[in-house]
């Protein structure tokens, strides 16, 4: 799938190339995070932060290059290498970007290939940390879709206003993706901890609204998604039974047959950033999905508001973010542990894998930082921040035996990102 995906994101760009070399205009340009990244826990955070340090959770290198047919014809491909998305040791080399544009007017956009979803303010530069301050995008908001990237197809059209310009952008597509799990005792095929991923097809189209000024920005977005898996039902959920012998008096709760071929995953996304006076600027944004599977607890809401004031090359600021799953969601996690404790040992690890599968999250960030501008393409970032999970929270690798609930993490981040 995702190779057939790959070549149909390409196919545009390599059609467009087809135009004689005289014709092409050619720009290059690149971009990179060298981020170190330690917390006060041995046990991971975000996959890869923790007492130990580490330089995986914030750094990635691109390059991209863009060339130009003609006023209307355009084309775009980006690559980059970063961590992988299906693996927690190794490093992926990815085309991000391969799309075809086409500017019949000033009003109108269309592109088709491999896309970057326009869903909060910064998802469609986030890999770019030379253009935003956050030493690190609140995971609690920009952690909710599965997937960004898509191949497919996006149509935008702009209206300019005396005030602002409104943008308003409609896009279709599909994507293989993975989704990262991790078994604080065993995962579904070992005995001990650890993570694994499930691959997902996903098919994504959303409407996407934008109103645009010089100091301020506001966007509001609905995404329909479908979920499947390659080759299986998904959306399954939990049976309460018997357990299997010989501890049949006691119960347990296991995943059950069927499930669906597809599973919808409609998601609402709100943004603002707003310029106040003495060179100050409040960004605010807020995303909620719906999951009705097993892994209830991704249907959850995220939001987060940050504070920034500019005082010469320097952007110090200070944010606080906030994600939860459904309380419904935080109860049957909690019904699944406790059963889990009550069970012979035998059985208690299965029983807490249960309940890793549902993917709870409850937790919130106080995050204190600041920028330094080295040039208008170049900055250095650190930040401090506190994590405070709740009931629990997926972010967290819990160590086997314990729980990711009531956990405090301090966080220490350091960075340089630039583009060229």
């Amino acid at each position: 799938m995702q190779k057939r995906l790959l070549s149909t994101a390409l196919l545009p760009f390599l059609l467009a190339l087809s135009v004689p070399a005289q014709a092409v205009d050619l720009t290059w340009s690149g971009f990179g995070t060298f981020g170190y990244t330690r917390s006060d826990q041995s046990f991971n955070y975000q996959r890869f932060i923790s007492d130990d340090g580490t330089l995986k959770r914030d750094t990635v290198v691109g390059a991209q290059v863009d060339a130009r047919f003609s006023q209307e014809w355009s084309a775009t491909v980006q690559a980059k290498a970063a961590p992988s998305d299906h693996s927690d040791s190794q490093w992926q080399a990815s085309v991000a970007w391969a799309f075809v544009s086409w500017r019949p007017n000033d009003d109108w956009l269309i592109r088709a290939g491999k896309i970057r979803l326009p869903m909060m303010l910064n998802t469609e530069n986030s890999d770019v940390g030379a253009t935003y301050d956050f030493a690190r995008l609140p995971q609690e908001v920009y952690s909710i879709a599965p997937t960004t990237d898509v191949i497919g197809v996006s149509i935008s059209k702009t209206w300019l206003g005396e005030s602002f310009d409104w943008i308003a952008e409609a896009y279709t597509g599909e994507a293989s993706t993975y989704w990262r799990y991790y078994g604080r005792n065993r995962t579904m095929e070992t005995r001990s901890s650890g993570s694994w991923f499930l691959p997902i097809d996903m098919k994504s189209s959303g409407l996407v609204l934008t109103a645009r000024s010089l100091e301020h920005i506001f966007r509001i977005g609905y995404h329909e998604g479908q979920a499947s898996r390659p080759g299986t039902k998904t959306g399954a959920g939990f049976d309460f039974g018997a357990c299997s012998a010989p501890f049949g008096a006691s119960n347990c709760y296991n995943l059950s047959e069927g499930g669906v071929d597809k599973l919808r995953v409609p998601i609402l996304t709100l943004g603002a950033s707003v310029s106040l006076p003495a060179e100050f600027r409040l960004t605010g944004e807020y995303a909620k999905a719906k999951v009705e599977s097993a892994s209830r607890g991704l249907s959850r809401w995220g939001a987060y508001v940050a504070l920034t004031k500019r005082i010469g090359a320097w952007a110090p600021y200070i944010s606080y973010a906030k994600t939860k799953s459904t309380d419904e969601a935080l109860g049957f996690y909690q019904r699944i542990n406790s059963n889990a404790t009550a069970l012979p040992a035998p059985l208690r690890s299965s029983q807490t894998l249960m309940a890793d599968i549902t993917t709870p999250y409850d937790q919130s960030t106080m995050a204190l930082g600041t920028s330094f501008w080295v040039t208008s393409k170049s900055v250095i970032k650190a930040e401090l921040s506190q994590v405070r999970t709740g009931v629990a929270s997926s972010f967290v690798d819990a160590p086997a035996g314990s729980d990711s609930g009531n956990r405090h993490i301090n966080v220490f981040s350091l960075s340089y990102s630039f583009s060229f």
